[in-house]
This record gives structure tokens, C-alpha cells and sequence, in this order.
């Protein structure tokens, strides 16, 4: 996700509490697993794939595609490897820029990296073909502002593409499951939505979008089994074979949403 929540449960201990937006809640040092090694059989490489599957027979053939909170930008960057975009990156932390510059030099992509408010893009309207955000949504009380700007720069006919942590019990989190149901704040400074799935689809439609499509995905060993991250690699056919069904919206623990501008 674009700060990267796959060990959700390993965020830094804080002294205080970060209010919602706070930039210091996001900054941070690279962690090694978010640099870009797609030969790593890891979980976040995992997710990666899982992304990328879903949105290659989507993707528009060229054009301008921007990564919202993006994090490390290897979502930014593997899309950008499927098709000849000009990749932005816009993040409000400064350890993000530092990420999407090195993955960006790892896969051989140029990335332009902006500073910047996802309620206030410093984009013109209709600007790029492809608007992306990972694991940004859940972390805003009202998401409707942000999804309003991310409709508001995607071009007619462009693609949206957003995954959405929701805070739900999950197999892949099952160790975390009081938490999940209970503490506002998963992390210090980190607030996950408690908004269903079709709650985001109207979300979405409202933001000026159409055909839109949620779906539940991530179904994933718990993170507590030894050996996770290898048993999803092993099963990968069978894993993202329940993407999308009800076995997904009962056990998954993200969204994957995309839809189009009119």
C-alpha cells in the first residue's frame, strides 16, 4: 500500500499521538522491504502482483499517471513498466520522495516527485490518464474531499485505481482482531476506516465516477504462521482465485477499487 500497511502490526512505537494529517506521523527511514526487488518472494511483492493482475487489462495504453500518497511508488512504477506513462509521484512525506527516487532508479523509470496535500492536488484539471493511491483512503475520516481531487485531475475516460484497507477483522490480521474491531487508531497517527465496501462505491460514484467496481481481496495466511509470506507464493493460484468472492469479504483484508471518469 502507499505507506506500505502489509506489517500493519510493525508500525514504530510513538510518544504521543499524531493527529489525522499530521506529516511527522509518516516520517520515517526507508524500510528495506519497501525498496523495489521484484525477484523478492515476499509478501509486499505479493500485493504488488496481486495490483498490477488486477489493473493490466485496465490500464490505459499511454498517457500521465499519478500515484497519490505514494509512498514508495512501486505501484507508480509497476504500472509504469506495463505501459509508456510519464509517472508523478505525490506524497506529503519527505521519506517518500527519497523512496520513489530509489525504487525509480532500481527499475529504470524516471518519476517526477511532488510534495503535496491529497485534499489539495496542485495538479489542472483532467491532467493525467491514470489516477492510483495505495493504501492512502482509510486514513482520512472523510475520504470524500481527497476522492473529489483524484476525480477531479483523471482525464475523460481515465482509470482510478484505489486499495483500501478497512478496519475489519482479516485472516491475513487475525492476531490483531481486537484491535481491528475496537482501537480508533490502529497506529499512532494512522486512522483505518470502518467503511463497508458498497459505503466506498458510493463514496466513489459520488466523486463524478463511473463504473465503478469494489472488490474484497487478501486472502492471506496470518501473519503469525511461520513462513506466511512463502505459503502465499505457494498457493498464489489458489489465494487470488478468492479475490473477489464472498470468501474474500468475510477473510480479506483489503479493497481494490477502480472506476472511470465519464
Amino acid at each position: 500500500m502507499a505507506h506500505d500497511h502489509a506489517h500493519g502490526h510493525a508500525h514504530d512505537v510513538r510518544e504521543r499521538r499524531f493527529a489525522e494529517g499530521d506529516r511527522e506521523a509518516w516520517e520515517r527511514e526507508v524500510d528495506p522491504r519497501e525498496l523495489y526487488e521484484p525477484g523478492r518472494r515476499d509478501i509486499y511483492n505479493f500485493i504488488d502482483e496481486t495490483k498490477i493482475r488486477h489493473l493490466r487489462p485496465l490500464l490505459p495504453a499511454s498517457g500521465s499517471a499519478v500515484e497519490i500518497g505514494a509512498g514508495s511508488g512501486r505501484l507508480l512504477i509497476r504500472a509504469g513498466l506495463e505501459r509508456p506513462y510519464r509517472l508523478v509521484a505525490l506524497d506529503y512525506a519527505a521519506y517518500a520522495m527519497r523512496a520513489a527516487s530509489e525504487n525509480a532508479r532500481r527499475a529504470g523509470r524516471t518519476v517526477a516527485r511532488v510534495l503535496g496535500d491529497a485534499r489539495r492536488l496542485p495538479f489542472p484539471d483532467a491532467s493525467f490518464d491514470l489516477v492510483l493511491s495505495g493504501g492512502l483512503l482509510e486514513h482520512f475520516r472523510d475520504p470524500a474531499p481527497v476522492l473529489r481531487e483524484m476525480a477531479r485531475i483523471l482525464s475523460p475516460r481515465g482509470l482510478f485505481y484505489a486499495d483500501i484497507v478497512p478496519r475489519k477483522v482479516s485472516l491475513y490480521r487475525w492476531a490483531e482482531r481486537d484491535r481491528m474491531q475496537r482501537a480508533e487508531h490502529m497506529a499512532e497517527g494512522i486512522y483505518e476506516s470502518d467503511l463497508p465496501k458498497g459505503a466506498w462505491a458510493r463514496l466513489i460514484r459520488d466523486s463524478g465516477l463511473a463504473d465503478v467496481r469494489v472488490i474484497s481481496a487478501g486472502v492471506y495466511p496470518p501473519y503469525t504462521f511461520r513462513g506466511y509470506d512463502r505459503l502465499a507464493w505457494k498457493y498464489a493460484d489458489l489465494v487470488r482465485a478468492l479475490d473477489g468472492t464472498a470468501v474474500a469479504d468475510v477473510l480479506g483484508w483489503f479493497y481494490m477499487a477502480t472506476a472511470r471518469k465519464p
